[in-house]
């Protein structure tokens, strides 16, 4: 599988397409951004968290993040299935009402093999 990295980002950014189950529509598709920088496996903004019908599947652990300014934050947190061309993984969905981004982090990336191809900016998963 490969996908072309994001070029609206500076300097372009790795991206994968993926599948996240939900109690309102079944599987949803979406782009996440590859993040080594995020622990987790999956951040997603919190409309669309909310909108999706995440709140069903919420664990009671409380799982904690870390603004870029540095301000801890209590995340909500879904154990849901997320799928990656054929690859099925159970994950951690996260988010928060002050996040808006859409990234697959550490925990996620470090069960797949994953070639980055700077020069043509594309990333594949092999």
């Amino acid at each position: 599988m490969k996908y072309k990295y994001d070029e609206n980002i500076k300097p372009p950014m790795p991206k994968i397409v993926a599948k996240i189950w939900t109690p309102k529509m079944g599987d949803f598709e979406l782009e996440l951004m590859v993040d080594t920088g995020f622990s987790g496996e999956v951040l997603i903004p919190y409309h669309l968290y909310d909108e999706l019908k995440l709140t069903l599947l919420e664990v009671p652990d409380k799982y904690f993040g870390i603004l870029p300014v540095g301000i801890p934050i209590i995340l909500h947190t879904a154990i849901t299935e997320v799928s990656i061309g054929e690859l099925k993984f159970k994950v951690h969905v996260h988010s928060h009402p002050l996040i808006s981004k859409r990234l697959a982090g550490r925990k996620l990336l470090n069960q797949l093999k994953i070639l980055l191809n700077g020069p043509k900016k594309e990333l594949e998963i092999l």
